[in-house]
């Protein structure tokens, strides 16, 4: 199915429908943004990455039909300059950024931005998310049950063979709940590994190796502090506390200024946007679609509202036809 389906996009790309998208969009200045994750050669029965030979060719298509530009140059370039535009961004500051995305970006030069999660970096060095992700990958189905039963969580049998599927569902089941009750339940994940004698390797770039990134190639943003779901948080001073002191970690750690944020999870309400917004002077809150250029130029409220592509195909063809509006249409 994969094959076929790579071999269906190369087919349409072939016969140029996504080149009169592009243009469609062109005329209506609308941009893509592209949202990555893993770049990993392995592959993760749990959460996919994208393998680095497809990340280069996705790159190397793009190169063909679009100016890669800084995100920060959505600022200081007039629409006439960013209607050719995309621009390439990362969430949460994976060590496979360094080992993986950077040299091929710096290979081609290519600018992108990453969001990262300073408590995190400065502490275990690990997600909560992968917390969950680890159980799914390396404990039995009636395990993993039976200690979410103990926490009023249920999950389906109908997911116990399929890792990526379970371990989306216990992801959502916990992003449903506010900080202090999800923490609870992932210390105890934690203590439980320690019991078990299973550890997680530290998976987050470190400052050290942050500050090894050129800062005219890569732009640095937040991800907040502990990468919660900030549609379910309604404690002001915990959302403030999420935006304003992962910023002041990274300025002081980095010694830039940190102007932009990504909602983890891409989950916002009023509440959390007018509070970045007194924060950031920029910020993305949703997925798979584009910046309208002339909204963004003549909306102040455009900036901290911002859509991205998230990309997880398994061709630089259907990448290409993604951040065209393709999926979208065809939904």
């Amino acid at each position: 199915m994969t094959r076929l389906r790579a071999y269906f996009f190369k087919l349409l790309f072939h016969l140029r429908l996504g080149h009169i998208l592009l243009k469609l969009n062109r005329n209506k200045n609308q941009v893509p943004v592209l949202v990555f994750h893993k770049i990993i050669p392995e592959f993760d029965s749990a959460w996919p990455g994208i393998h680095p030979h497809l990340f280069e060719d996705i790159l190397i298509l793009l190169k063909k039909h679009y100016t890669i530009l800084p995100i920060t140059d959505l600022f200081s370039k007039p629409i006439s300059e960013l209607q050719n535009a995309c621009f390439i961004t990362f969430d949460d500051g994976y060590k496979d950024y360094l080992d993986y995305a950077y040299p091929i970006l710096k290979k081609h030069n290519i600018p992108s931005s990453i969001f990262v999660l300073p408590h995190q970096i400065s502490n275990n060095g690990c997600i909560w998310t992968s917390a969950v992700t680890f159980f799914v990958k390396h404990y039995p189905f009636s395990e993993i049950s039976e200690f979410l039963k103990q926490h009023s969580i249920i999950i389906s049998d109908n997911n116990r063979l399929d890792f990526f599927k379970l371990n989306l569902e216990i992801t959502k089941l916990l992003c449903a709940m506010i900080h202090a009750d999800r923490t609870r339940i992932i210390n105890d994940l934690r203590n439980k590994f320690i019991e078990d004698n299973r550890i997680i390797e530290d998976e987050l770039l470190s400052f050290d190796e942050l500050r090894k990134l050129d800062p005219s190639l890569t732009h640095i943003g937040s991800h907040s502090l502990t990468h919660p779901s900030f549609k379910k948080e309604t404690d002001l001073s915990f959302i403030d506390a999420e935006l304003k002191e992962s910023k002041a970690i990274i300025e002081r750690e980095l010694n830039r200024e940190v102007t932009s944020f990504a909602f983890p999870f891409a989950n916002y309400d009023d509440t959390s946007i007018n509070a970045a917004r007194k924060v950031y002077k920029l910020c993305f809150t949703g997925l798979n679609k584009f910046i309208d250029l002339v909204e963004f130029k003549t909306n102040p409220l455009a900036a901290h509202d911002l859509k991205r592509f998230n990309i997880h195909q398994d061709s630089a063809e259907e990448v290409f036809f993604l951040i065209n509006g393709f999926h979208n249409k065809l939904r």
